[in-house]
């Protein structure tokens, strides 16, 4: 792959398609910052001032991020030095007037030569539930899976001994409602880059290694 031209790559994927996985798995792979809208947050809201002070508030009710404060928190992440030669991106764009906003952002940054694609880790609704019922995580924070990454001890925590717990949205009905929302916003963007020739499908139900080998392989022909 040719690393002199700037590459943007947007990952899309329903919850549980392990998309967030292979972003940073890519990021690793080209040297380039895979930037997780949701990792950003949390980020900010470690630090002092009044952006992270109003980030701690909405996260800790559990509202959603007014576009507003998404697009500024983006928009100084991808002035940041790591992303001068491309950026993959996880989570965002997530609606149609967050897509608007990268077009203009990337008309400013890319040149004739640059590439820009989105790449769609593909897996069923019956999949996803399937993944998302086995998930447990515990207090301290670790996570887990039944089948892809099991405890030591069953239903405690590897690091503190602690009991795992189903996350209050992975459990059946929530799952069902997050798999709504997600064709609802995704299906006019996914959609957008097919019809701009620069969408790459991956089938997602197979082992993550193999997810990844399709993704480098797909894009070395996109790249060359």
């Amino acid at each position: 792959m040719n690393q002199k031209k700037k590459i943007i790559i947007i990952f899309f994927g329903p919850p549980g398609s392990g998309k967030g996985t292979q972003a940073a798995m890519l990021g690793e792979y080209l040297k380039l910052p895979a930037i997780s809208l949701g990792e950003l947050f949390r980020r900010e809201s470690l630090r002092k001032g009044k952006l992270a002070k109003t980030l701690k508030e909405i996260m800790s009710r559990g509202k959603l991020v007014p576009q507003e404060i998404v697009e500024d928190v983006m928009d100084k992440r991808l002035r940041e030095k790591d992303a001068r030669a491309g950026f993959i991106l996880d989570g965002y764009p997530r609606k149609k007037i967050q897509l608007e906003k990268l077009s203009e952002r990337l008309r400013k940054i890319l040149k004739p030569d640059d590439h820009a694609l989105a790449i769609l880790v593909d897996v069923s609704d019956r999949e996803v539930k399937k993944r998302l019922s086995k998930r447990r995580v515990c207090a301290c924070g670790a996570a887990y899976h039944l089948e892809f990454k099991p405890p030591r001890q069953r239903g405690n925590c590897d690091f503190c001994g602690g009991r795992l717990i189903t996350r209050e949205d992975d459990k059946p009905e929530v799952i069902a409602d997050r798999l709504k929302l997600y064709h609802k916003e995704n299906k006019p963007l996914i959609k957008y880059w097919e019809k701009q020739g620069r969408l790459i499908r991956i089938r997602g139900e197979q082992a993550i290694g193999s997810v990844k080998k399709d993704i480098i392989a797909a894009l070395k022909k996109e790249l060359k």
